[in-house]
Order: structure tokens, then sequence, then C-alpha cells
């Protein structure tokens, strides 16, 4: 049907940022909301300097680890080759952070895993220096031809390999006190450490919030957020999958607003951070029920008001996106035969409702309108 529900309100977001990358969905951007300040820590560090070598004969014995919070590698070949063409150039490169690991005396990587991760690849052959921008001489080599892939690729000369070799990374080693520790998921989910890495990856060019959050709290619910983003529905209603993972993000809300709406404090973030951290590994039954159950609303969305029914002009808001997936979400609960022209009339009569109206002027993420606006999708559609 694709019809189109228009209000007044969606003229303009006032308080909100849009955020729109390269070929992105414009995503109302609800980033300026922040937690409270963090507690404060008992956290003890030093420096340490190590050679290329040095470090990757310990990444191979294990003796520096990624741990379970760390982000996945996501260098392509031509960043890899621009830190490696840094070191054979004598230019200086970041700060690598470590943590050490009371318990197993491991140093495990709180910041730098891209780049110690890029050291490993290289001198074990498994890439060759690669893009315009490196030096012509150093384009297409491998570290040795010991690793190369055939007797005739190109490889480093003896002094190039010798200089990256022999070049000296600083580190920062970090000892936190045990006693902040999560209680649940041991000494690796040290919440020092968890606080060191969100700050280290909001600078320079930082990771959003989810980015954040799927790197610290994998495991089922990551799993199950990932496979919803491919679905075929959900793509056609968002679009292209997201550069900065804004899909997931509103994947992950509509599952935590379902699941614990009646709970729901404001910041939005923070709420987010704690429904995954505290779900991280929910049950393979729970993860089928919650994926049905957002297949089925996306469903029911693109067969009624389709992909503008999320949006006010061109911009996915978030107050719409709650409205229309738990508003329909609650309708087929109770209708396991949906009809469609019902689901638009109740629609249309949440969108008249003055508590409704009240819920997504303004400050659409404070808690009493958050809750105000889920409770109202779920009456008025019969839940």
């Amino acid at each position: 049907m694709g019809k189109k529900l228009v209000n007044e309100h969606d003229s303009e977001l006032p308080d909100k940022e849009q955020v729109f990358d390269n070929n992105d969905t414009m995503v109302e951007d609800i980033s300026d909301e922040e937690a409270p300040p963090p507690n404060r820590y008992n956290v003890s560090s030093y420096g340490w300097d190590s050679d290329v070598e040095g470090l990757v004969k310990r990444l191979r014995r294990g003796d520096i680890a990624v741990p379970g919070f760390q982000r996945r590698f996501v260098w392509g070949g031509p960043e890899k080759s621009r830190f490696i063409e840094s070191l054979i150039l004598g230019l200086p490169v970041p700060t690598v952070f470590l943590a050490h690991d009371a318990k197993t005396k491991k140093l495990n990587i709180v910041d730098g895993q891209q780049r110690l991760m890029t050291l490993q690849d290289f001198l074990e052959g498994k890439f060759f220096l690669t893009g315009k921008q490196i030096q012509e001489e150093l384009r297409n080599c491998y570290f040795s031809r010991n690793v190369a892939k055939a007797p005739s690729s190109k490889v480093l000369t003896d002094s190039d390999a010798r200089t990256l070799s022999d070049a000296i990374l600083h580190s920062i080693v970090i000892k936190p006190d045990p006693v902040h520790d999560d209680s649940k998921l041991g000494h690796e989910y040290n919440q020092a450490i968890i606080q060191i890495f969100r700050r280290l990856n909001t600078s320079g060019k930082p990771l959003v919030a989810h980015e954040v959050r799927t790197s610290i709290f994998y495991g089922p619910l990551d799993k199950l957020i990932r496979n919803l983003n491919n679905e075929p529905t959900w793509r056609e209603l968002f679009g292209e999958p997201h550069s900065r993972l804004k899909d997931m993000e509103l994947i992950l809300r509509f599952i935590a607003l379902r699941e614990n709406h009646s709970n729901y404090r404001s910041p939005m973030p923070r709420f987010l951070d704690k429904f995954m951290e505290d779900n991280r590994d929910i049950s393979e039954d729970n993860a089928v029920k919650l994926g049905e159950a957002f297949k089925a609303a996306a469903t029911l969305v693109k067969e009624t008001v389709g992909k503008d029914g999320l949006r006010s002009g061109n911009t996915l808001t978030v107050a719409r996106f709650d409205a229309v997936m738990c508003g329909f979400d609650a309708y087929l609960e109770s209708h396991p035969n949906p009809s469609l022209d019902e689901a638009v009339e109740f629609l249309e009569l949440l969108e008249s409702d003055r508590d409704y109206m009240w819920s997504v002027e303004e400050f659409v993420n404070d808690t009493e309108r958050v809750k105000k606006r889920i409770e109202r999708a779920r009456t008025v559609f019969g839940a």
C-alpha cells in the first residue's frame, strides 16, 4: 500500500542533528545524550618500548592478546600499507595501549589492535604493500623472500626489512585494580579498562555508540542483531547498510524497548548499553522469538506504510520508528492474521492521540516521553 502518514510536527527536528555519511540513510542522531560521569578508578600505568620483531613474537605466543571487548579488525589493504610504510620511513606512529591481566599475566590490547595485527600479518606474508599513495619502490612488496607467495614476488630490500623489524613502538601498559573486575564476566571485563577503551575510541574519528557496543558486548544478542540487519525486508525499509551501524542500533532499540520499556531511563545510549550488556548471552529460544517479532513487524510496515512510514522527509526518525514498529508488534501479538487496512487505521488513531503527540513533540528520548510513546502505541493497537 505504501501509504505515508504525515503529522505537522514532522516538518522539523529542532533538537537533533542529522547524520549523513556518504550515501548513508539519514537517521535522527541521539549521540548528544551522554551518560553521567563514570566512577573513580584505581589505575596505574607505565611506558614500554618494544621493537616490531619483539611485538610480533609476543603476539604469536599469545603473550599479547585481543580481549573480548575489542572491535573486529577492519583495516583494508591501503590503510595497512600506509602504516607499514610509516615505520619503514621512520615516521612516528600512535601509542599502543595494553592492559596487564593480573590473572593470566598477558597484555590485553586496549587500543592498537589494527596496528599490531597489521605488523603480524605483514611479517607472516598475509599481504603485500598496496596503494597509490605509498612509495613506488615499496608497492607490491612482501616482507621477505621466506613469506612471499611466489619466487617472482617483490620483497622489501634487506635494509627496509631490517628497518621495519627494528622500528620501535611505544606502549602504555595499564594495571587496573582487580576490585573493578566485572562481577559476572570476570577480570577481562575490568570496568576501568572498558572505560579507557570507550574514551580512546571517542577521539579522532570516533567509534559511535553502537560500534563501541558491538565491540564490547559481543555474543548471541549481537549475532541476532547482525543477522536481522541482513533481512531483505529491513534492508528495503532502511536502505543500504549504514557505515556507522545506525541500522543495527535501531534493531537493538526495538528489542530493548519491546522487552524492557517499562524500566526505561534516559539517556537512551546508556539504556541500550545496559540492555545489551545484561542480555548479551540470550538463550537460543529467546533469540528466535525476538527475531521473529522483529521480522513480522518489519514485514507489516513494508506491506502498509512502507519505508516512508518511518521517516520525516528524508530522515528516519526514532520516535516514528518506535511508534510504528512497537505498535505493529503489539497488533501482531493479538492478531496473528493481521488486516493491513486495520493496522493502518490503528496507526492513524495513534497519531491523533494527544498523549502520543506530546511524546514526539520534542526531547523524544526523555524518560517519560519514551514510556508514554510505547505505552500509548501498545494500548491503541490493542496489546
